[in-house]
Order: C-alpha cells, then structure tokens, then sequence
C-alpha cells in the first residue's frame, strides 16, 4: 500500500512537472510568435521608410537631365551650363529659340578625376521646371540619336539607383508587350503603362501587372513566362496560380 502510494504522488508530481512544461511551452510559443510578428512588422516599415525615401529622392531629383558622354577635358574651356547650351543648339535648335531654359544647378556626379578613366562621369543638369525637361526629353526620343560636337552621347532623365534598377526590371515585359503592340510606356519615375482593349493600364509593380494579367487570359498567356505565372487549362478565365 504504501509503494502503490508512493507511485501515486510520483505520477501526480509527473503530471504536475508534465503540465508545467506544457504551460512553458506555450509561453515561449506565444513569444516566438510575437517576436515573429514583431519582426515582420519592423521589416514593413523598413520598406515603407524605403519606398516613402525612395519617392522623396525622385521628387528631388525630378527636374533633373543627366548627360552622358561629355569628355571631362571640355570643362577646360566651358562651363557646364554651356556645354549643356551647346548640345541644345546642336540638336534641338527650336528648342533652344522657344524655350527659357533655366539652369540651377549643373555638376559632374561625384568621383575622382582619372586621365585613363574609360568613360567620363555624368554630368547633371537641374532644370527650374519639369516641363522643360519633359519637352526636352521628348525631343530626344523624337531624334532617337543625341550628339555633342558631332560625337554620339546620351541625354536622360536623372534617378535614384533603386529606380533605374526598377525601370530596367521592366525591360523583358516592355519588349513583349511593345512586339504585340500594347503600347507600353515607362511613366515616372518607374511605371508601367500599356493601352489593353481602348483604355490605359498602368502598373506600379510586377504584383500589380500579374494580378491584372490573370483576369485577361490573351495578356497571360504573353506574359506568363516574364512574370512566373501558369495557366490552367481547363479554366483561363478563373483558375489562376502563381509561382511559387
């Protein structure tokens, strides 16, 4: 009697170490997911604090050209503003009788002057007005080829490294979409806009693009490779999935 006593406390003591380790257990488990939760909702503002400086910097850099090709060794003999002059006269010559361009500011993007560098750094022009650099840059697109003293260089407009790298992702989806004649365009600073059945769509992301393709089963099937998406054959229209 007393060893099946003895038993009995041992098993209740057992289950009473058995109950506290559950109720550790879950303790650490509702930490765990805190810390998980907690975690995730750090990495949501991070990229909101990226994206919302991402957008501030392009607003900055919003009337900005940015030139490419000048050879460092013209600033000897002109200044910047004149050399930017110079390369309006050379190639849009309307433009520079018609239009009041304001310069602000004008400087060579930052870096250490090298003889034996093999391409120059970028010049950068800010403009007083938007306008003024969305009329030249659509005469650029219009001339297709911009030259400074009869030497082919480029004339752009001027982004943040994040959205150049945005810009550039779109490239295998314009390139589709330009072949079959959607129309597409790149607004700024790195949007995506197409003319689908009259109307113009414009997409922010890729998400954006995939959520709208699945509900049009002629864009899917163009861009279902581009954007990882697959089709199901036996419902085009509601049965969608994505890539993982």
């Amino acid at each position: 009697m007393n060893t099946l006593i003895e038993m009995q406390n041992a098993l209740e003591s057992l289950s009473n170490r058995i109950e506290q380790v559950e109720e550790r257990n879950s303790e650490l488990e509702d930490k765990v997911f805190k810390l998980t939760q907690s975690n995730k909702d750090k990495e949501k503002r991070i990229r909101k604090y990226e994206q919302s400086l991402q957008e501030v910097w392009d607003y900055v850099k919003q009337p900005n050209l940015r030139i490419i090709g000048v050879p460092e060794e013209e600033e000897k003999s002109k200044s910047l503003e004149n050399i930017f002059g110079g390369i309006i006269k050379e190639n849009f010559p309307s433009l520079a009788r018609d239009l009041d361009i304001q310069i602000q500011e004008a400087q060579r993007t930052p870096g250490k002057f090298i003889a034996k560098r093999s391409s120059p750094r970028h010049i950068v022009i800010r403009l007083s007005k938007v306008k003024t650099k969305e009329r030249i840059l659509r005469a650029v697109r219009q001339k297709h080829q911009v030259t400074y003293k009869g030497k082919p260089i480029r004339l752009t407009a001027d982004f943040s490294a994040e959205t150049l790298q945005a810009r550039r992702d779109w490239g295998p989806i314009f390139s589709l979409l330009k072949q079959n004649n959607y129309q597409p365009r790149i607004l700024y600073p790195a949007k995506l806009s197409i003319i689908y059945e009259g109307k113009i769509q414009s997409f922010s992301d890729k998400q954006m693009l995939r959520e709208f393709a699945t509900t049009k089963p002629p864009l899917q099937e163009l861009l279902k490779g581009a954007l990882n998406l697959e089709t199901n054959p036996g419902n085009t229209s509601k049965q969608k999935v994505f890539k993982a």
